[in-house]
Parts: structure tokens; C-alpha cells; sequence
């Protein structure tokens, strides 16, 4: 049971790190550069997807990170289908599927199962926190540091939209080397919109000083 319970974490730590991975490269080779691979580069779903992200989305946030909601359709890419993405995921299940009926190793029918799980878990979770990011409503988490510190690392790819590609599981961005490093300016515009601490008032005198 013990080994069960570490093969399932291990299975689960390793399937965040790939969907981070995959969010990542979508995000950065897809949704903000024309692919080299013209299949990719004349697809109408990939000029559709860069348009909706690329211009529509960074142009509307570009100079305000957030505005009042608006309604279903009209909020610039904001939310995620968790069906799409499910439906995108399952060649990987069958995948893992396929290897443990192969192989015997049970161990890939694990994978096959919590693969889906994590695909839920990030779809659910990039969609509440775009959209508080987006368009706040001071939803149940807005106040927490884990928050705070996601929000601010997408804030940062709307200022440098070649940096900070993730969004819900910000691992990729430290593997692959695309972190955004703040300005003074930055930090205060983050402080501004309430998602980075407030400088203590002894290091804002001496700094005025």
C-alpha cells in the first residue's frame, strides 16, 4: 500500500512538471511566435490561437492588467476549455495504457488515470486565477501569498511577453529559463495593483532620503 501511495505521488509530481511543460511551449511557440513548421504556421487553429492570445488578450492587458468582468465569449481568452484540454490529453492515457498492458507494469495504468486528474486540476485552477488576475472579484484565494506570487509572475508576461509563460504551475518557466527579473518600476506597479507587499515605511524613508 506504502509503495502505491509513493509510486502515485511520484506519478503525480512527475505529470505537473509535464503539464507545466506542455503550458509552457504551447504557451511560448504557439501562442506568441509563428512556427517554423508550416503545417503548424498555415493552420487556421494556430493563427486563431495566436490572434485570440498574442493580440486580442496582450493587447487589451497590456497597459490594464485587470478590468470589470465581461460577458461569456468577450473576455479575450481569459478561460480555458477543460473539455479540449481532456480530449487533448487522452492520447497520452491511451499511451500509458497501451505501455503497462505491454509491459505488465501496472505502474503505467496509474499514469493513465491520474494524467487526467492533472489535466483537470490545471485547467480548474488556471481559469480561477487568470480570471482573478483578470477581472477580480476577490475570490476566496486572492489574498494568499501562493497567489500573490503566480500573479505577479504573470503580471511580469504582460510587460515582457517573451518571459513568464506559465501560468498556473510556473516549473517550466525556471527549467527552460524564461523568468522575468522586475524593475523598481515593475514592483510598484505590482504593488499598485495589491499583489506585492507594500514597502516598510523605514526603507521607503530611507529611499526618499
Amino acid at each position: 500500500m506504502l509503495l502505491q501511495l509513493l509510486s502515485a505521488i511520484a506519478w503525480f509530481a512527475g505529470l505537473v512538471v509535464f503539464m507545466s511543460m506542455v503550458e509552457h511551449q504551447v504557451h511560448c511557440n504557439l501562442m506568441h511566435k509563428v512556427p517554423r513548421l508550416r503545417f503548424l504556421r498555415n493552420s487556421a487553429l494556430r493563427k486563431k490561437i495566436f490572434t485570440s492570445h498574442a493580440v486580442e488578450h496582450h493587447s487589451q492587458y497590456r497597459q490594464d492588467f485587470h478590468d470589470e468582468p465581461l460577458p461569456p465569449g468577450e473576455d479575450r481568452g481569459i478561460r480555458l476549455n477543460l473539455w479540449e484540454g481532456l480530449l487533448e490529453g487522452l492520447p497520452l492515457s491511451l499511451l500509458f495504457g497501451l505501455v503497462g498492458y505491454l509491459t505488465g507494469y501496472q505502474t503505467f495504468f496509474m499514469g493513465a488515470a491520474i494524467w487526467p486528474c492533472v489535466v483537470t486540476l490545471h485547467h480548474t485552477i488556471w481559469n480561477q486565477i487568470h480570471l482573478e488576475m483578470h477581472q477580480p472579484k476577490q475570490r476566496f484565494f486572492a489574498n494568499w501569498q501562493a497567489y500573490k506570487f503566480v500573479a505577479r509572475h504573470h503580471f511580469l508576461h504582460h510587460r515582457y511577453p517573451d518571459k513568464n509563460f506559465n501560468v498556473a504551475f510556473p516549473v517550466g518557466d525556471f527549467l527552460c529559463g524564461t523568468i522575468a527579473h522586475p524593475s523598481e518600476e515593475d514592483w510598484e506597479a505590482m504593488r499598485a495593483e495589491g499583489i506585492a507587499p507594500a514597502v516598510p515605511e523605514s526603507r521607503a524613508g530611507k529611499r526618499a532620503a
